[in-house]
């Protein structure tokens, strides 16, 4: 970085509402065993947010305990402090846990169902973005507006003065990254840049992040691409596209159940799509799990929180109790609906 650039974010210090801060603050500062959650299924955002804030933490001489009921995909293995993550809560013996990037405690999973008893009654900071969030903490920082979970964390640490270590922003710029593809989606705002440029000025580069998530991946998962591409089928004309993985693909292509990162942004990429969608079933045969992403005006996030899920109005997800070849087409059919109900609203509605 040129050091004759001044980065002023005095800006980014008045963010996040004062009285929630000072609340987590309160939390924070009486704790000195702290579990900080990552909901199932990780991805860069929930793992970046849990490992960053845990460096800032360690910096005030906190014990921190990063934990989520799936291991991290192996893309993210570069992040600082992945070595750390637990699958169990242990002894629950914690002061504090800090819910990151989901706001319902049944979004944390099998970590969630094993620690239930401790977690219904434990003290809980909830830090999330997704729209569909109700909070599940006696304090919640929840904000639709922000491209990610990172980028409240960084706006966290900004008001509070915390301390930002190199590892922390690699850990919080990998969120921002993937939760904005790479600066590419709606939800990227000049805020958003703001941040960005606060976890370079603390020594966090992009290539290193970039590399290992968007453009180095085992040959198994090109493989397995290539089966999702096989396996594509349309509706509406081309604007609806959805494509599925179960068992058998991952056998066929010795692709692991972690290397589908992103097939529904890729099948959303596809000239003419509005909605795309992908299915997965990994394991038990009456469950299925749809990621959703959309162009505007489409909201996905409708869809899925129909279906008992959520997410973003662009990119949302659900866990749906039907065998895969049911579940597709009840979620086709919501889809179509929506988009249907959409098409109907007034053009100033839509841009509003």
């Amino acid at each position: 970085m040129n050091e004759s650039f001044s980065l002023d974010t005095s800006a980014l210090a008045r963010q996040l509402s004062p009285t929630q801060v000072e609340q987590a603050m309160r939390l924070i500062e009486r704790a000195q065993r702290i579990a900080l959650l990552a909901h199932e299924h990780p991805d860069g955002d929930c793992l970046g947010a849990i490992l960053g804030f845990a460096h800032i933490l360690r910096q005030q001489g906190k014990i921190c305990v990063p934990a989520c009921a799936d291991p991290a995909p192996h893309s993210f293995k570069f992040l600082p402090g992945v070595e750390d993550l637990q699958n169990s809560l242990g002894d629950e013996q914690f002061d504090l846990v800090i819910a990151l990037d989901a706001g319902e405690l049944s979004r944390y999973g099998a970590l969630y169902e094993r620690h239930k008893a401790f977690l219904d009654q434990a003290t809980i900071l909830n830090i999330d973005h997704h729209i569909s969030s109700i909070g599940c903490g006696q304090v919640n920082i929840i904000e639709p507006g922000a491209a990610s979970t990172t980028e409240l964390i960084v706006l966290f640490q900004q008001q509070t003065g915390l301390p930002l270590t190199k590892d922390a922003a690699v850990c919080l710029l990998t969120g921002l990254i993937t939760d904005t593809g790479s600066f590419q989606y709606p939800s990227t705002s000049p805020r958003t840049m703001m941040v960005g440029a606060v976890l370079l000025a603390a020594g966090a580069s992009p290539e290193p992040i970039v590399k290992p998530i968007f453009r180095t991946h085992p040959l198994a998962q090109m493989r397995f691409t290539a089966a999702a591409i096989n396996n594509i089928q349309t509706s509406a004309d081309g604007r609806v596209i959805w494509s599925f993985a179960t068992n058998e693909t991952l056998a066929a292509t010795g692709a692991t159940d972690d290397m589908d990162t992103n097939a529904s942004g890729m099948l959303r990429d596809i000239e003419g799509v509005e909605v795309a969608a992908f299915f997965k079933n990994y394991g038990d045969p009456t469950v299925t799990r749809v990621s959703l992403r959309s162009n505007e005006p489409y909201n996905v996030a409708a869809v899925c929180m129909r279906l008992g899920g959520g997410g973003h109005p662009r990119a949302a997800g659900a866990t749906i109790a039907l065998p895969i070849q049911e579940a597709i087409p009840l979620v086709i059919a919501e889809i179509e609906r929506e988009m249907r109900e959409t098409d109907q609203l007034p053009h100033k509605i839509l841009n509003q």
